[in-house]
């Protein structure tokens, strides 16, 4: 250790640690001084938008499971399944066959994706199943594990990621229903 170190390492320390403390006691004073703002009708800051996706992004990258969909597109049964429990768990806020949501759905924040505006065939059944069955913190998104069964999430999977291409009778289904919300279960 060269001797100007060894002279001010205690110096050194101390103001490092004064730094870091003065940066937390700010950002605590900011956080309990009401300046930011929980509407969910205003837009987000980009501080926040950028840790949301950040923190996100890396949990995902290291916390989805890479397990593939054990049901099969050719599965009419199936994929029917997953257009019925899509329709009453999901459509709500994420669309229904003609595009539409809910009044809700408009005034969420954070806004949920449109499912069916955006293709996610090419997304991981994994990243999908994780969506579904987890949920997102601090955003209208429930984790539905304690109310579907791991077949049904597997079904919803199967569902979104064959939205565009579905076999006659399940797109006559699909599509019928967005004229009819809620189909009973």
């Amino acid at each position: 250790m060269n001797a100007f170190l060894r002279k001010n390492l205690s110096g050194i320390l101390l103001g490092f640690t004064a730094t870091v403390l003065l940066g937390f006691a700010t950002a605590y004073g900011i956080v309990i001084s009401g300046v930011i703002s929980p509407c969910a009708d205003e837009p987000t800051p980009a501080l926040e938008r950028w840790a949301a996706k950040t923190s996100l992004r890396a949990y995902l990258k290291n916390n989805t499971p890479k397990t593939e969909n054990p049901l099969k597109a050719s599965s009419t049964e199936d994929l029917k399944s997953g257009a019925k429990l899509y329709i009453n768990n999901c459509a709500f806020c994420h669309g229904y066959a003609n595009g539409t949501t809910s009044k809700t759905a408009k005034g969420l924040y954070r806004r949920p994706p449109s499912i069916v505006r955006e293709d996610w065939s090419e997304e991981p059944d994994g990243l999908v199943y994780w969506y579904i069955d987890r949920g997102v913190k601090l955003t209208a998104m429930p984790s539905y594990n304690k109310t579907l069964k791991e077949k049904e999430i597997w079904q919803i999977v199967l569902f979104i990621k064959n939205m565009r291409k579905l076999p006659p009778e399940v797109h006559d289904y699909w599509t019928e229903a967005a004229a009819h919300p809620l189909i009973e279960q």
